[in-house]
């Protein structure tokens, strides 16, 4: 994929922060100042949960004339604008992050160790709840106040520390394209083993290749992406994903699918094909809804289009052969 690298990504994401900033601070008129521009930058390249006292520290490493009632009143000023959420751990204590994407928090009681999370199916049930009980959705996020593991004195299992999360999210979003793309070679390399029909072999020839040359694509992007993260492979997942319907999705045992579509006829073998297509852009239809960070709901959309054009294709497929009969 041509585009822009993740730290490039990155930084561009950053001046747009601070132009809404800056556009902020002009409706109010109030001063960009020097100092606090340093905040913000400060603010926003850290990774989060940073109370005031916190960021004033860091702030003052890099400008050492910053007081304390600078540092609290941009933050305010952030968290007004909309590029900051605020965040109670239950101790009292407010505790900042920059608002880029709706995600949920893990929180030990303890210690404040902190655990971003992100799940499809948590916002979908959020929403319908609100639905329900006729309230008005607006911004929202689910704490969980819980021990971890070094606090209960068990092994304590990986934790993030220093791998962009954006990076973290891409990879997870690429790892369920990639698991789907597996499954509809395979099934699509079963169902042409099984084809005698010269028309529907045809269609299943150009999805076999079709589907090789995403899955390359895909393994190329992930390699990529590793490359420039390597401690990536020591990161737990953020984003959750309900892998029963992804398995759902295309057919997956081998005897059954060479039996399957031996036993139909070829009109109702594109039949099959077209209803697992059907259920494969369903699914990264409603993935690219609901996540709201920007590259994995360009990788879900992509995949959406994909299959909405296999889709398409078996279609034009099966109507022909629906003529023929």
């Amino acid at each position: 994929m041509i585009g822009l690298s993740f730290s490039q990504e990155g930084q561009v994401a950053m001046q747009d922060e601070i132009s809404v900033f800056e556009d902020f601070l002009r409706k109010q008129r109030l001063k960009h100042s020097k100092p606090r521009r340093d905040i913000v930058d400060v603010f926003l390249a850290s990774d989060g949960h940073l109370t005031a006292h916190e960021l004033y520290h860091e702030v003052k490493e890099r400008n050492t004339s910053i007081g304390f009632a600078t540092v609290y009143r941009t933050l305010r000023l952030l968290a007004e604008c909309g590029l900051a959420r605020t965040m109670d751990y239950g101790d009292g204590t407010l505790r900042y992050e920059p608002n880029r994407f709706q995600h949920h928090h893990i929180i030990c009681t303890a210690c404040n160790r902190t655990i971003e999370f992100l799940s499809p199916e948590l916002e979908a049930l959020i929403h319908k709840v609100q639905q329900d009980h006729d309230f008005t959705p607006q911004q929202h996020a689910v704490r969980i106040l819980s021990m971890c593991a070094d606090c209960t004195q068990v092994t304590p299992r990986r934790s993030r520390h220093s791998t962009d999360l954006e990076a973290i999210l891409s990879r997870d979003a690429l790892q369920v394209a990639i698991a789907n793309e597996q499954r509809g070679l395979h099934f699509y390399s079963r169902a042409l083993e099984a084809t005698h029909d010269e028309a529907t072999r045809e269609v299943f020839v150009r999805l076999v290749e079709e589907e090789k040359r995403h899955l390359a694509a895909l393994q190329k992007e992930f390699e990529a992406l590793h490359q420039a993260h390597p401690s990536l492979d020591d990161e737990p997942p953020m984003l959750y994903f309900d892998y029963d319907r992804l398995d759902e999705i295309f057919p997956q045992n081998q005897p059954n699918v060479v039996q399957t579509v031996q036993s139909f006829s070829p009109a109702e073998a594109l039949y099959i094909a077209m209803a697992a297509e059907r259920r494969s852009y369903e699914f990264f239809s409603d993935y690219a809804d609901k996540v709201e960070y920007p590259r994995g709901r360009a990788i879900f959309k992509k995949f959406a289009n994909e299959e909405q054009r296999h889709l398409t294709m078996i279609r034009h497929a099966y109507d022909a052969l629906q003529d023929k009969a």
